[in-house]
């Protein structure tokens, strides 16, 4: 590649990436004053999205003799994590959903967790997950109770 081509390329690509930064500027003010209604309910979930994503990485590090030192923190760390995880969904369920953007958070966060638990039959009227299923479904249906 020649200095000529390689400076198209660098120019073209500056070019690109400040358009870029141009457009999601200008979604992110767009958004701002919708998603302003649901701040609380995305600080929630960007929490919850650091925890979960935490206990997945962390679940699949290498593997440690069973009874080890390694193990057993990093068995006390999971435990630790996932408790975190369940009080932010159930906290998540106690934040009405104002906007489209924030439908969307409960629900993705819905559609990570309620494959594995139902799969493993662990959830109850009580369980964070539940909570947030109905929590959901009164934020679509306005409240209304049937």
């Amino acid at each position: 590649m020649n200095r000529a081509t390689f400076t198209r390329r660098v120019a073209l690509t500056s070019v690109c990436a400040l358009a870029a930064e141009a457009t999601v500027g200008f979604a992110a003010l767009k958004l701002s004053a919708t998603t302003d209604k649901d701040s609380a309910l995305f600080a929630l979930s960007d929490a919850f999205w650091r925890v979960h994503n935490e206990i997945w990485s962390a679940d699949y590090l290498a593997e440690h003799e069973y009874g080890s030192p390694e193990q057993k923190r990093l068995e006390a760390k999971l435990e630790q994590l996932c408790q975190q995880e369940g009080l932010l969904v159930k906290q998540l369920a106690q934040v009405p959903a104002r906007t489209q953007p924030g439908l969307k958070a409960k629900a993705a966060i819905l559609q990570s967790l309620l494959p594995d638990i139902m799969r493993n039959c662990y959830l109850s009227d009580d369980s964070g997950e539940f909570r947030l299923v109905m929590s959901l479904l009164d934020d679509l249906t306005g409240g209304a109770q049937i």
